[in-house]
């Protein structure tokens, strides 16, 4: 017989300050999301390329470009956060209770308690 889960009293996992020492910038945020999603080397979303390069006018929007299809892109291309006007740390902490809630939070309670 399979011995029974320790239940959700006994649940590990990071808390939200563990959250704010990992990204205390959005920097900090931008390269670990960097660092997993193009975890193999940059590439562009638009054809697969890895032949991509940082503009020179600092955008915080759209930072690297590829070379052949000059388009823009950024490390949020692709994902939930695509679309997002959130600062990327804040993106992480309203991601977590999401995660880590048993039945997930709805965007108002996330608007509630950011405001």
């Amino acid at each position: 017989m399979t011995p029974a889960a320790p239940g959700k009293a006994f649940r590990q996992g990071l808390t939200i300050f563990d959250l704010m020492e990992m990204f205390p910038t959005g920097e900090s945020a931008r390269e670990r999301f960097e660092g997993i999603i193009w975890a193999k080397g940059r590439t562009c979303p638009h054809c697969g390329s890895g032949d991509t390069f940082g503009n020179t006018v600092e955008s915080a929007d759209q930072p690297y470009r590829r070379r052949s299809c000059q388009q823009h892109f950024s490390v949020r291309i692709g994902t939930v956060m695509e679309r997002s006007r959130l600062p990327r740390r804040k993106g992480v902490l309203a991601i977590h209770p999401h995660m880590t809630s048993l039945k997930g939070v709805s965007s108002m309670k996330l608007h509630r308690t950011s405001a």
